[in-house]
């Protein structure tokens, strides 16, 4: 009995040695992809993203086999999970700002000043975003500290500089984070039909195509299975079956 115990434990031992490691499964993937094995890329992406890789990188390259693989829902959700940990990358912009046109729902404004203005909101990360408001805070400590000793007198104009810094960065990280915390969500069906109760006895009263994207709603209590969802665009809302969407 004792043979059989130590023989279990070797071979679950061994399992878990030879177990695909996240990062492995990772590089797997970015190899099917330059293979033009985009089920298995996905497959393998998907691996690495559940076994606890969590970068854009990652989110950005499952992004991309979903689009080759025809998904369209699936690749905006990722698209969009990238453009969250990475706003500044041209690439993550450019791509989700492609499949977004082809579900009908654009990223970018449609003027040429507005596309400036736009990319400018989102061109230094959050963290980056609070790194310099930090700075901004801590230097007017440190000069309020050696006002107060008397130690050295600054112009009024350097006070007014941090102080608008600081006013700034922090209203930017104040929009930026109220827009990033939405409850949002993908549709990832072909078509989702928008039902006016949580349940497929209800008339449906209207569709939605795969790849676009739409708020999820906290107005009603939970119902398992189905989501209450909004459109803003349209100022439409209802339910819709949990699978048929991707919440980021």
């Amino acid at each position: 009995m004792g043979k059989i115990t130590a023989g279990l434990f070797l071979i679950l031992l061994s399992g878990w040695a030879f177990a695909e490691s996240p990062d492995i499964l990772f590089k797997q993937g970015n190899t099917a992809f330059a293979d033009g094995k985009f089920p298995d890329a996905i497959t393998a992406y998907e691996s690495a993203r559940t076994g606890g890789v969590t970068n854009w990188v990652l989110e950005y390259n499952l992004g991309n086999a979903y689009y080759r693989s025809g998904q369209l829902g699936k690749a905006i959700a990722h698209y969009a999970r990238a453009f969250r940990l990475n706003s500044g990358d041209h690439d993550v912009i450019d791509n989700l700002n492609l499949a977004s046109i082809r579900a009908g729902d654009p990223l970018l404004p449609a003027s040429g000043l507005g596309v400036f203005f736009w990319r400018l909101f989102y061109f230094f990360s959050l963290n980056t975003l609070a790194f310099g408001a930090s700075l901004f805070f801590l230097a007017l400590c440190a000069m309020g500290f050696m006002r107060l000793a008397g130690w050295s007198r600054f112009p009024a104009e350097a006070w007014v500089l941090l102080i608008l810094g600081l006013t700034l960065a922090s209203g930017w990280i104040g929009v930026r984070w109220t827009l990033q915390t939405r409850h949002t969500a993908v549709v990832v069906a072909s078509v989702a039909e928008v039902r006016s109760g949580p349940n497929l006895s209800y008339p449906a009263n209207f569709t939605i195509p795969e790849g676009r994207r739409i708020l999820v709603l906290d107005e009603q209590e939970p119902i398992q299975g189905w989501l209450e969802i909004g459109v803003p665009q349209e100022g439409l809302k209802g339910w819709v079956p949990d699978s048929s969407v991707d919440v980021l």
